[in-house]
């Protein structure tokens, strides 16, 4: 295997290990851990550990979606967006012709301006018309200059006649919904915006959007599409395709940014949410869209280049060693993990599936998909409401409410109180909530935990058995990597061309005797087990994709032919490394555990929002920033696993930002800033 010198900057002070290190206490507590998910090797086993925190706070992991032009998604401006422009035709927005309001509208001919691009929805009143011919004209003027925009209506101010003007409103019918011209009618069918998430489960934002925008909640998540989902803990920002029946790019952004509603739940509010207001304040709900534009067709997913992420790791050190580095250590580290990036962009990580696909449930998501291909449906019920309880889950006194909902809502079911247990579980319990919501039922028998389990989202039933698919993917690699190493094809190895997409039908070969020469350590996939894939009839991977299955109840046939035709996959390949692109990084030296060290998008714009100065380099910890690209269905995390060869689980993690030495300066701060 080729060398890759690293250390040669680091004095060598601990032995290494070419697995990582497994976490006792996590063992006893029944925690998942990285090789439960079938990862166990890395591209650079000689790397030292290095100690860093992800996702301390939403912000220190930004992900913004890839355009399939290449283009970057962002946030460019909060504002609403402009009226669009009318049909010209219909419409003549020459000064000449809107002067001619002018002798009845006086200053208010601006306001007339605005009104008809969308920019102002205060209505204009005409000084008084006698001449019944003059009120005529004053409407035809309306009509045409508006282009369908604008609605006029006789009324009368102090006993004289007046022509009242106001904006057109689609979404309530009327005129409007027979004037091919208004902006409602003519435009195409869906509106495309850019979307930013703080802290959202994508279904969860779609979710909330769906609530803003007043849409059918049967087919809300029809209208509402991604071309991919992103992570949840985590700032993210990826394009989002309404089908808008009526609705107006303004009309949806006014919605979505709740304008002329009450600032606050508080009985007796008077004050509402403004235009001013929601361009200068941090977005409702963590849900913040911008760039909005009409489109011709929906999007769909797989319709980006990848994701590009910006990740900041806290409290950055070599691990198990002082926290606080001297400035040689400073300079050492700062060496070795520019080295370490390089090193990542020219040799690739291991392609594994992160840890986020088998869920942080008491449960891993994949051994729920194995009761699923066993048939065994009892089972699945059985993992999914009344898991074995933790041990750190123990004390009510110090668990997260929602831990508590859930356990109450567990003892609940045990006891066959299942419209109790329905209404204890947290409403982010959602696989759950589905399942009770049909135990509750009166004609609901016991011996049908089919139809309770099939009562699940659909999308989240085949998330159990894709993350069992995923684990044997996994492991397969990792015994692959383990015998033949990650730099270069071997005889046997399946291969596929560089530009090829990866499905079942992709045009796969085996390696022949001059694989190292032929082929390159990229183009190797990895087959996805499951029955439109043929895997080798003999060799170390038919032995250990049958020691595999068997050791969980299961056999090949068992993937394929499920009595629900839903849970047979069908399988297809993956490349077992993973290159990314454009890859930079940087030490920041800070001093408060809770200083932002990078904007979101939004933060970028907003007025009164601003980055705190850079800390002295003398500053007591440090981060390390990194920017690369990757891929779609390609983990951040499992590059930031081969960095620092440290456990990226969500257990793992959350231990490492308790105890870690930042934090206990971060607790002597009265107010720390908000993620």
């Amino acid at each position: 295997m080729q060398e890759h010198g690293e250390d040669e900057v680091r004095p060598v002070k601990r032995a290494r290990t070419e697995q990582a290190p497994e976490s006792a206490p996590e063992r006893a507590q029944g925690r998942m851990v990285e090789q439960d998910a079938g990862m166990t090797q890395y591209v650079h086993p000689d790397w030292t550990p290095v100690h860093g925190i992800i996702k301390q706070r939403y912000a220190d992991f930004l992900v913004h979606e890839i355009a399939p032009d290449g283009q970057v998604v962002h946030i460019t401006s909060l504002a609403p967006p402009e009226g669009e422009k009318r049909n010209p035709e219909a419409v003549k927005e020459t000064s000449e012709d809107w002067n001619a309001l002018q002798p009845w509208f006086g200053d208010q001919l601006d306001e007339l301006k605005k009104m008809a691009a969308g920019r102002s929805a205060a209505e204009v009143t005409s000084a008084p018309l006698t001449d019944k011919a003059e009120r005529t004209r004053v409407h035809q003027l309306i009509r045409t200059l508006g282009g369908g925009a604008l609605a006029s209506e006789a009324a009368s101010v102090d006993d004289a006649p007046v022509v009242r003007v106001k904006r057109m409103q689609a979404a309530r019918g009327g005129r409007s919904q027979r004037d091919p011209t208004s902006e409602a009618n003519r435009s195409p069918p869906y509106i495309h915006f850019v979307l930013q998430k703080t802290n959202r489960d994508c279904q969860e934002a779609l979710q909330w959007l769906s609530r803003f925008l007043h849409l059918d909640h049967r087919r809300g998540k029809e209208q509402l599409s991604v071309a991919g989902t992103k992570d949840k803990r985590a700032v993210t920002v990826q394009k989002v395709s309404l089908q808008r029946g009526r609705k107006t790019l303004d009309e949806v952004w006014r919605m979505v940014n709740h304008i002329g509603q009450p600032v606050s739940s508080a009985p007796g509010t008077r004050e509402r949410r403004t235009v001013e207001l929601a361009t200068t304040t941090r977005a409702e709900r963590g849900l913040r869209i911008a760039q909005l534009a009409y489109a011709d067709a929906p999007l769909q997913l797989g319709m980006l280049a990848g994701n590009q992420f910006t990740i900041t790791l806290r409290n950055v050190h070599w691990d198990n060693e002082a926290e606080r580095l001297s400035d040689k250590d400073r300079s050492q580290l700062s060496e070795a993990l520019e080295k370490r990036v390089t090193e990542i962009q020219k040799d690739g990580f291991v392609n594994y599936f992160g840890m986020q696909r088998f869920g942080t449930g008491a449960v891993s998501t994949h051994v729920i998909g194995i009761a699923i291909l066993r048939g065994d449906f009892n089972e699945a019920l059985r993992l999914l409401l009344s898991p074995e309880d933790r041990e750190d889950e123990r004390d009510e006194s110090t668990a997260p409410p929602h831990v508590v909902a859930t356990r109450a809502g567990r003892k609940a079911y045990a006891e066959g109180r299942y419209e109790d247990a329905h209404r204890l579980f947290p409403k982010i319990c959602v696989a759950e909530r589905a399942v009770l919501d049909k135990m509750r039922m009166p004609h609901w028998h016991p011996s049908d935990a089919l139809g309770a389990f099939q009562n699940i989202p659909r999308s989240l039933r085949l998330m159990y058995v894709h993350a069992y698919q995923s684990y044997l993917w996994n492991s397969l690699v990792s015994e692959r990597i383990r015998r033949f190493g990650a730099f270069r094809c071997v005889p046997g190895d399946h291969v596929a061309e560089l530009d090829a997409a990866l499905d079942a039908s992709t045009a796969v070969t085996v390696a022949g005797e001059d694989a190292e020469t032929k082929h390159s350590i990229e183009e190797v996939v990895m087959p996805m087990p499951g029955g439109d894939v043929i895997l080798p009839a003999s060799g170390w991977m038919a032995d250990m994709y049958s020691e595999l299955l068997a050791k969980d109840g299961l056999t090949p046939s068992m993937l394929s032919t499920s009595r629900q035709p839903e849970y047979r996959l069908k399988g297809s390949y993956r490349r077992i490394v993973q290159k990314p692109r454009n890859a930079r990084c940087e030490l920041i030296p800070y001093e408060d555990a809770d200083a932002p060290l990078c904007e979101t998008d939004e933060e970028k714009l907003l007025p009164d929002v601003h980055l705190s100065p850079r800390a002295p380099l003398d500053a007591p910890f440090l981060a390390l920033q990194l920017v690369f690209q990757l891929p779609p269905s390609s983990y951040a995390t499992i590059l930031l696993r081969e960095l620092l060869r440290m456990d990226t689980s969500a257990h793992t993690q959350k231990e490492l930002t308790k105890n870690s030495a930042d934090q206990k300066v971060a607790s002597t701060h009265s107010a720390p800033a908000p993620p």
